[in-house]
């Protein structure tokens, strides 16, 4: 039988547990009742969230008036049937729910991401992403360090048992001063998110040092990967192609640009850049936060290698490679200019040669090693094309795996042998 994977059905796999219990923000489905019911029970503020995805808005009820804030705007209606109607409108998915605000007047909130190897794996930390930064924050979450955690592996191994394919969930954990603790969400992320994709290459220790710092995009990680590197990439958790991908760049302290497809943008701080990219993108999808690889060129366009490997009678194999150099004014080579050989485009990007192993065999064997990882992450996987940087030195970097990649490309080469024994390799095992 098919287990719903929205909000409200895994508060309700948590909710059977009561080790749990006391650790959940009330839910109820979103309905004309049950707002009303929440409401008349003197409750203040209201949070309603779509089943599924980050879309997310708050209710509040002052001097009996009614204000409702999203992301796009803000709304005062005078009654219960206005709020109502307004929130009708507004709302698009079939289903919402409804979450009670917790009674503790201060909370620090933050995510914790979740990861195990396979499904027989045990659930272990894998990062934690802060809201918000500051000294009381650290020192709260210290001191209740354990209790915490004891909650969110409780937690991660309760829906893990009903959802067996997915080894990443963030859970958003809040505690106050006194130690009480509060799930306010749990995000699954399947083996398709490329947030669960990272964390599966990471438990690799040989190909650590091939993936670019990444976490998840919140108004903190935004701030703080920027500070530090001055250019970063934003990227939908879910998605192909390029779409929704993003590159910010710190021009000065008083300019950023924003760099999506051929569109450039400026915003004079920091806060308005991310209120952009909070209004426009983050309400629809769940999104990661990377550092910018500084990418070989070719005639200043950004250049980055396809690899493709397939399982071959239980083996992976690498059966094709080929380079993508970006369109002019496109920060990612999804658009395109034109597509070269390995070797072709080595000598047209000058490529320094520092490494004592040949390019060839650095690139097959970590795209290998990512393929075993990979297939332990998945179920029924026999190919991936990796998308793999390079550097004007040689360094190489795993950007992403895509599990159902574009061979098409390969047969626009002049030479069609490394398209065909893919398609071969395909069908013998199709």
């Amino acid at each position: 039988m098919k287990v719903s994977r929205g909000r409200f059905a895994q508060y309700k796999i948590l909710a059977a547990d009561k080790r749990l219990r006391k650790h959940l923000i009330e839910t109820f489905l979103f309905s004309k009742k049950s707002l009303a019911t929440i409401l008349d029970a003197n409750n203040e503020q209201i949070v309603i969230k779509a089943a599924f995805g980050p879309e997310e808005l708050k209710v509040y009820r002052e001097n009996n008036v009614y204000y409702i804030q999203s992301s796009d705007d803000d709304l005062t209606v005078p009654n219960l049937e206005a709020l109502y109607a307004a929130l009708q409108k507004k709302l698009e998915q079939r289903y919402y729910i409804l979450q009670k605000s917790p009674v503790a007047k201060k909370t620090f909130r933050y995510f914790l991401t979740m990861h195990r190897k396979t499904s027989q794996s045990k659930w272990n930390i894998a990062s934690e992403t802060k809201q918000s930064r500051t000294i009381l924050d650290a020192l709260v979450a210290k001191i209740y360090c354990k209790k915490i955690q004891q909650v969110v592996t409780l937690a991660a191994e309760k829906l893990g048992e009903v959802y067996p394919n997915c080894h990443t969930i963030v859970i958003e954990v809040g505690y106050d001063w006194r130690g009480r603790i509060w799930i306010y969400d749990t995000i699954l992320h399947l083996p398709n998110s490329k947030w669960s994709q990272y964390y599966a290459l990471r438990t690799e220790r040989k190909l650590r040092n091939y993936l670019p710092h990444t976490d998840l995009l919140t108004h903190t990680t935004f701030n703080y990967f920027l500070e530090r590197y001055k250019v970063i990439i934003l990227k939908p958790c879910i998605g192909q192609h390029g779409v929704g991908v993003i590159q910010i760049s710190k021009r000065s302290t008083s300019v950023y640009e924003i760099h999506s497809g051929m569109r450039k943008m400026l915003k004079p701080s920091l806060d308005e850049a991310f209120y952009y990219i909070n209004q426009k993108y983050l309400s629809r999808k769940y999104y990661i936060v990377q550092q910018r690889i500084p990418l070989a060129t070719i005639s200043d366009c950004p250049m980055d290698v396809r690899v493709v490997t397939q399982k071959i009678n239980g083996i992976w194999k690498v059966t094709g490679k080929l380079v993508k150099v970006a369109g002019n004014d496109f920060v990612i080579t999804n658009a395109a200019q034109k597509l070269l050989t390995l070797n072709q485009s080595i000598q047209d990007a000058k490529i320094l040669r520092i490494y004592l192993k040949p390019f060839d065999v650095r690139l097959d064997g970590i795209c290998l090693q990512a393929s075993k990882r990979l297939d332990e992450n998945y179920a029924q996987l026999d190919i991936i094309g990796f998308d793999v940087g390079m550097t004007k030195i040689g360094a190489l970097w795993i950007i992403e795996g895509n599990t159902v990649p574009d061979i098409g490309m390969f047969d626009s080469l002049e030479d069609k042998a490394m398209y065909k024994t893919i398609v071969n390799a395909r069908n013998a095992e199709g």
